[in-house]
C-alpha cells in the first residue's frame, strides 16, 4: 500500500491554491480607468492590472462625468459644478502621461455632463443643462464650433449611435429622449419615454436606445427606426446607467439604490444580478445602506466591466464571463463617471 505523506498532502493543497490564484490573475483586466469623484474636484487615475492609483488629478468643481477617446490616449471630464459653483468648463486629461493637459471653456453653456468624442476623435459632444443643448467643442482647439438644440428640459445624458451620425440624450423633466443629426445639427424627433429619464445608451449597431427612469423604475427598450417603445425592464430600484458590452450582447446596468448590477442579455432581455456588498461603507452614501453603483465602463474587449461604488469611494471590477466581483480599487470621494483606457502603464 502506498503511503501519502502528511508533507505531500500539504504541498498538494498549496499547488492547488497557487493554480487558484494563477486562474483567477488571468482574469483580471488590463489597462487605465479616469475616475470622476464628485466631492473632491479630482480625477483618480488607476492602473488597473495592479491596482493601483497613478495620480489624483485636479479637476474642476463637481466633476461628473468621463468620455475616453477611441484610441484611449485623453480623457474629457465634465465640470458640473456643485450648488455654490455653477460648472461650465472640461478638464482634458494625458491618460498616457498621467496629467492634465488643459481646461476647456465653455462660456455661456453651463452645467455640462453628458459627454462623448465622435469617432476620429477630432470633436467631442456635451450635454449643457442651462442652454437645453448639446454643444459641439474642436477637440484639438478647444473652440466651440456649434450647438444643437434639444428643445426639452434638462438635457442630462447623451448617447452617441454607431458611426457618430445620431445624438441621443435624456430630457429629465420632460421624460424624452431628443434624436440629434450630427450633420444638420438639428433634431430630428423628441420620443416620449416614461417619466424621470436619466440613464441612456444606443446599442452599438444603433438599432436599440435603453433608457432608464428613475421614476417608473424601469428601463425602456426603444427601437431607433421607429422611435417606439419595443420592450420595457422593471423592477428597478434607481437604473442610474447603462452600458454596452462592444459585441452587443449584453447590457449592464447599475441600480445604486439596491445595491445592484443588472446584466441583461438583448436578444432574449433574460438578466443576471450581481449584488455589491454592503460593507466598507462611507460615512455618506447616497443610498443609505448601499454601496450605491453608479457609473460604468467597459472593457475594449469587452471582458471586464468596471463600476463605481459612490457608497464605498472605490471602484468594482467584474469579470463579464463569469459575474464575479474579483477586485476593488480605491477613489476619491463620491466616485460617480468612469472612463476605460486600454493604455497600461
Amino acid at each position: 500500500m502506498k503511503v501519502i505523506s502528511i508533507r505531500g498532502i500539504v504541498l498538494a493543497i498549496l499547488g492547488v491554491i497557487a493554480a487558484s490564484g494563477t486562474m483567477r490573475a488571468q482574469r483580471a483586466g488590463t489597462g487605465t480607468l479616469i475616475v470622476a469623484n464628485m466631492s473632491d474636484a479630482t480625477a483618480t487615475i488607476i492602473d488597473v492590472g495592479s491596482r493601483r492609483t497613478l495620480a489624483t488629478l485636479p479637476t474642476g468643481q463637481g466633476p461628473h462625468e468621463v468620455a475616453v477617446s477611441h484610441d484611449g490616449r485623453w480623457a474629457v471630464v465634465t465640470n458640473y459644478g456643485n450648488r455654490e459653483v455653477v460648472g461650465n468648463s472640461l478638464t482634458v486629461i494625458d491618460v498616457e502621461h498621467v496629467a492634465v493637459a488643459r481646461t476647456i471653456e465653455l462660456g455661456e453653456y453651463q452645467r455640462p455632463h453628458g459627454v462623448a468624442f465622435l469617432p476620429g476623435d477630432h470633436e467631442i459632444v456635451v450635454t449643457s443643462e442651462r442652454s437645453q443643448a448639446v454643444v459641439l467643442v474642436d477637440f484639438t482647439t478647444g473652440n466651440i464650433i456649434g450647438t444643437m438644440p434639444t428643445d426639452q428640459r434638462l438635457s442630462h445624458m447623451l448617447s452617441v449611435a454607431a458611426g457618430g451620425e445620431r445624438i441621443y440624450t435624456t430630457n429629465v423633466i420632460d421624460g424624452t429622449i431628443t434624436e440629434i443629426d450630427v450633420a444638420s445639427r438639428s433634431v430630428q424627433r423628441v420620443i416620449e419615454v416614461a417619466p424621470m429619464v436619466e440613464g441612456i445608451a444606443a446599442s452599438p449597431s444603433g438599432d436599440q436606445v435603453w433608457v432608464g427612469s428613475n421614476q417608473e423604475k424601469t428601463v425602456s427598450v426603444v427601437d431607433a427606426a421607429s422611435g417606439l417603445v419595443v420592450g420595457v425592464l422593471e423592477d428597478f430600484g434607481f437604473p442610474y446607467r447603462i452600458a454596452w458590452t462592444p459585441d452587443e450582447r449584453t447590457a449592464v446596468i447599475s441600480d445604486p439604490m439596491r445595491g445592484e448590477i443588472r446584466v441583461v442579455d438583448k436578444a432574449t432581455r433574460n438578466e443576471r444580478t450581481i449584488a455589491i456588498p454592503a460593507d466598507h461603507l462611507s460615512d455618506a452614501p447616497e443610498f443609505a445602506g448601499s454601496a450605491s453603483p453608479e457609473g460604468i465602463t467597459i472593457s475594449t474587449d469587452g471582458s471586464h466591466a468596471y463600476i463605481t461604488l459612490q457608497g464605498r469611494n472605490q471602484v468594482a471590477e467584474i469579470d463579464l464571463s463569469t459575474l464575479e466581483i474579483i477586485g476593488y480599487m480605491d477613489t476619491g470621494v463620491w466616485p460617480d463617471g468612469i472612463g476605460y483606457s486600454p493604455i497600461t502603464h
